[in-house]
């Protein structure tokens, strides 16, 4: 039997979720689960409503791939720390899980966006900051749990389309129960009981609702996705200007993208220099191939760390490791002060020299322990630091699977740092699957050397 989504995010905000929440808000326990109340059903019917527009399955699917893979499901703290950001007036254009929550609720809702947060608040007598903020947590929640439902079904787009479709009565319950002037304001969108019997022409509306808004704000026309346009081009349509303005906005968008969006992508530390690639989106070059050897027996590349040496921490903590380990450039780089952390989030990764994981799986290896607890001391002598672990794996397989296991290995890496002493709020962890290899997939060497997982600091 289907998971009822709805059920899923419900259980995620529970008690201590709540209890988190409202002490980053500043807001009661009691008043945040109310807003949540309507915030959950609010961001599912955004959502599925958006699923019923041109290419809004397609867009979903990534967007859900993406906040599974980031370990967003895990990492309350660091999601809850990014709330003091969000906007009540505007999205920001960062790039963020929130952002883009926030950013994908605004094209949906469009003006019915601010009577809805204030509806909520005047409900619940929580600040419309506040409830802004819970609708920008609860939207990447919501795509990373439906990643995650995709990811251990192994569902691709189609079969993740199925699934959305099949929440739709779950959805449309949970909306119409929603209290006093919110039903009012969503069935302007479509998204009410009306839209039971009338899916194709909700979404027709709500299409047309998104590209409005796109040709007043030149932001917006940046979310009209060339896949979306061609699906417009292909269905016959009683308004022709609709299928102009998409095309119109579709080239706008395509030029956009290169000017204003720079996707964090990770990168070993040895990359002196970026390329373009044709979507003029920022990649890191691929560097020479790290020294070392390949392991024909375990099948891993042994990386030559040097000699031993005593690394002797602020603390007082003394680690012994090799000149050239992952520790030894950690310490050096926390240590001293004249090193500073890029900007550029493409730069500073480093690779795990001594982290391993048994075949097609995200178990570590036991050897693999010694790195992860020495980067957990260096983080207790360096109390503000904070780093984040970045996945990925050879190019064999499904890419699509590729990009959870390396997710899942990343966030393996984390829960072993944290599991030393360190707050999960200082520790962020992504998989990035077989993208950004550093040598050859053609050989069984450079696919070692690509099965990896790299570390970066974020904070000094």
């Amino acid at each position: 039997m289907s998971q009822n989504l709805l059920d899923l995010v419900q259980n995620y905000f529970g008690g201590d979720t709540v209890r988190q929440t409202s002490a980053a808000l500043g807001e009661s326990e009691s008043s945040i689960g109310t807003a949540l109340r309507s915030i959950v059903p609010l961001v599912l019917g955004g959502l599925f409503a958006r699923s019923q527009q041109s290419g809004g399955t397609s867009e979903l699917f990534g967007l859900a791939r993406q906040a599974h893979s980031s370990g967003i499901l895990g990492n309350l703290g660091s999601l809850l720390g990014g709330l003091n950001s969000t906007s009540t007036t505007a999205p920001a254009s960062d790039g963020s899980l929130l952002n883009r929550g926030t950013e994908l609720l605004r094209s949906v809702f469009g003006t019915h966006y601010a009577p809805a947060v204030e509806s909520v608040s005047q409900q619940t007598g929580v600040r419309t900051s506040s409830v802004s903020s819970l609708l920008s947590m609860a939207a990447p929640v919501v795509l990373g749990l439906l990643g995650k439902h995709a990811a251990d079904n192994n569902l691709d787009e189609a079969g993740f389309g199925n699934y959305l479709n099949g929440q739709r009565g779950s959805i449309m319950g949970a909306l119409g129960s929603l209290p006093g002037s919110l039903g009012g304001i969503l069935s302007g969108l479509g998204l009410g009981a009306a839209t039971l019997g009338n899916t194709a022409t909700a979404a027709v509306h709500n299409v047309g609702n998104t590209v409005s808004a796109a040709t007043d704000r030149t932001g917006e026309a940046a979310r009209t996705t060339a896949r979306e346009v061609e699906t417009a081009v292909a269905t016959p349509s009683r308004w022709p200007w609709l299928l102009l303005a998409l095309l119109a906005l579709a080239a706008l968008w395509y030029f956009m993208r290169g000017c204003n969006e720079t996707p964090e992508t990770a990168a070993p530390a040895t990359t002196e220099a970026v390329t373009t690639d044709t979507s003029m989106a920022m990649t890191p070059t691929t560097p020479a191939a790290p020294s070392g050897r390949y392991d024909e027996a375990s099948g891993n590349y042994i990386y030559d760390t040097g000699s031993n040496q005593e690394i002797k921490l602020p603390d007082g903590t003394t680690l012994n490791a090799g000149a050239n380990s992952v520790e030894a450039r950690l310490f050096n780089f926390l240590n001293d002060a004249n090193q500073a952390v890029s900007d550029d989030k493409t730069q500073g990764w480093m690779s795990l020299d001594r982290v391993y994981f048994n075949t097609g799986k995200s178990t570590l290896t036991a050897e693999s322990q010694a790195q992860l607890k020495n980067a957990a001391a260096i983080l207790k002598a360096f109390p503000n630091a904070a780093i984040k672990f970045g996945g990925y794996t050879d190019n064999k397989g499904k890419a699509d699977m590729n990009l959870t296991l390396s997710a899942d290995r990343a966030n393996a890496a984390r829960k072993m740092v944290m599991d030393n002493g360190i707050d999960g709020g200082r520790v962020a962890a992504e998989g990035y699957g077989q993208e950004h290899p550093i040598a050859t997939n053609d050989t069984p060497e450079g696919r070692a050397q690509n099965r990896r997982v790299d570390v970066r600091v974020t904070r000094k």
